[in-house]
């Protein structure tokens, strides 16, 4: 099964629209699915919202998003979870969709993930108050990420689609300071639990493409460490990144 993944697209009036388009559909003709982690508007308002889902109608294989922290700038997202879905793509905010091709059902929980920070890189900069609010913000992702997973169970393979990541292993490139604003180890904890055959996420622009989470593999796909807005990927082997 092939998967078309990116995120970071961060569609605005002054984004070359047809271009990505163009590009979009491209990379979505050779998948049997496309996933996208988030930030996929500029600030969520509903201009950006209505170029980003006139690029992703009649896209030609389903599209399942979840939202990132730029699409929740305007009215917590709901213009881009609104348009999308008018366009025919799957919103999960959070939540499952199973997409099944040739018999083979790939399930895929998605959810936005929050910061909060890893073991050893504590948040900092924030008070007390506002480390707090992160941490719960990660342990109701990481909750809802877990009931995502767990409802599953009876796929051939599963995806858990994030914005934020995971692990700090796909965050190497950005600069240290940051990386508690970029995820939580909190989110690890269903992905241990679960197992899904991949994990994706975006929001790391500078970060690696690639990492794990107790040998489970985790890919960034943010369209800043991809080159294109989509990349393809083999599943469930192995995830191999394709040339087109």
């Amino acid at each position: 099964m092939w998967i078309a993944a990116g995120g970071d697209l961060h569609f605005a009036p002054a984004t070359k629209v047809a271009a990505m388009r163009a590009e979009l559909r491209a990379a979505a003709s050779a998948a049997d699915v496309v996933l996208l982690a988030g930030d996929l508007t500029a600030s969520g308002r509903p201009e950006e919202a209505a170029a980003l889902a006139d690029a992703c109608a009649d896209m030609g294989a389903p599209v399942v998003c979840v939202l990132g922290n730029h699409d929740r700038r305007w009215e917590e997202g709901r213009a881009v979870a609104s348009a999308l879905r008018d366009a025919g793509a799957i919103v999960l905010d959070p939540g499952v969709h199973v997409v099944e091709v040739e018999g083979v059902r790939l399930g895929i929980a998605g959810v936005t993930g929050a910061p909060g920070g890893f073991a050893g890189h504590p948040v900092w900069g924030l008070g007390v108050a506002g480390a707090r609010r992160w941490r719960r913000a990660a342990a109701a992702e990481a909750k809802a990420l877990d009931s995502a997973l767990a409802g599953l169970s009876g796929c051939h393979a599963r995806v858990a689609l994030l914005h934020y990541s995971p692990t700090l292993e796909t965050l190497a490139g950005e600069r240290p300071h940051l990386w508690p604003a970029l995820g939580s180890d909190t989110l690890a904890g269903p992905i241990h639990r679960h197992r899904p055959q991949l994990v994706l996420h975006a929001h790391a622009h500078e970060g690696s493409p690639r990492g794990q989470v107790g040998g489970i593999p985790v890919l960034n796909v943010s369209a800043q460490v991809i080159g294109k807005p989509l990349a393809l990927f083999d599943l469930p082997a192995e995830p191999a990144v394709s040339s087109a």
